[in-house]
């Protein structure tokens, strides 16, 4: 079979990217939703016309070839080229002739809060302007994915700037409270020692096992009993409701999922911190991406 170079297509140079990016074509079939014979057969495809394995076994993992390693920036540099020929150049959002897809990296705390006042925001626009939100386990992925262009902005926790092609704005700040069923206590668990006493759910996004209210408690000689950890704060108010369980959240969630519930300060000094948007410096300067930073902005003022 006769393969030439000009077969390498925009499927295929994504799908090595995202097998190098993974380090698994497991991962990397589920990251592009398609079945795994699916990117082994890409691969066999890119390996006949690249002449080159470009990944071979390593335990449950792939390892990229040197070949691999040499030609993955070139790879990821074609495809931001290639997906900068379909970028808007102007953007107007009271021309009904102009469109705009997004995809926004959030986890559930920063939809409950920012994301309502932003729908009403983008829902007042004569183009044709749609979002979707994937939720974003840590830091790290969030910055992988800005960078590969699977994510166009990101709200999280305000982190230190230590990834110079990542952009960020600072939004608002936020502070921890604790929320209870009253049904199910004489009075909050408002002092230090009946906070301790109480059982505790907490909130544990991504890969993080690390929980700074137990580093604060640990520091003063104290503990608490965890008897429930769930990956979401959405899943918190059903599963605490009806029992003794107290929960440390961002004190915001009282306007949403929280409102039901009872709650009290924090019997323990706990910093307040920030949120922020994130972007990748290539998206600095499209008019869409511009305005839909503005949007985020504004959205989140009325925060406080």
């Amino acid at each position: 079979m006769k393969i030439d170079e000009l077969d390498l297509d925009y499927r295929l140079l994504r799908l090595f990217l995202t097998i190098y990016d993974e380090g698994s074509v497991t991962a990397a079939a589920h990251r592009l939703d398609v079945g795994q014979p699916t990117v082994s057969h890409g691969l066999d495809r890119l390996r006949q016309i690249i002449g080159d394995p470009l990944f071979v076994r390593s335990g449950r993992s792939v390892a990229p070839t040197a070949h691999a390693d040499e030609i993955a920036p070139q790879v990821r540099g074609l495809l931001q080229g290639l997906r900068g020929l379909t970028r808007v150049v102007a953007f107007d959002p009271d021309n009904a002739d102009h469109s705009a897809r997004f995809v926004l990296g959030a986890n559930d705390y920063e939809v409950a809060v920012t994301l309502p006042a932003l729908m009403k925001r983008l829902q007042n626009c004569s183009a044709d302007v749609r979002l979707q939100v994937v939720s974003v386990p840590g830091v790290d992925r969030m910055v992988k994915w800005l960078r590969d262009g699977t994510i166009d902005h990101a709200i999280t926790i305000d982190q230190s700037g230590k990834h110079g092609d990542i952009a960020r704005q600072g939004l608002f700040r936020e502070r921890m409270r604790c929320f209870y069923d009253p049904a199910f206590h004489d009075g909050p668990p408002d002092t230090l020692d009946r906070y301790c006493a109480a059982s505790h759910a907490r909130v544990m996004i991504g890969a993080n096992d690390s929980s700074e209210i137990d580093d604060i408690l640990r520091g003063l000689g104290r503990s608490r009993r965890t008897v429930l950890q769930v990956p979401t704060f959405a899943s918190v108010a059903n599963l605490i409701r009806g029992t003794d369980i107290i929960a440390t959240l961002p004190s915001r969630l009282a306007g949403s999922m929280m409102q039901d519930f009872g709650q009290f300060d924090l019997p323990l000094a706990f910093r307040e911190y920030g949120f922020a948007q994130y972007w990748h410096v290539r998206n600095a300067a499209n008019a869409a991406h511009k305005w839909l930073r503005s949007e985020i902005f504004r959205a989140s003022r009325g925060l406080g």
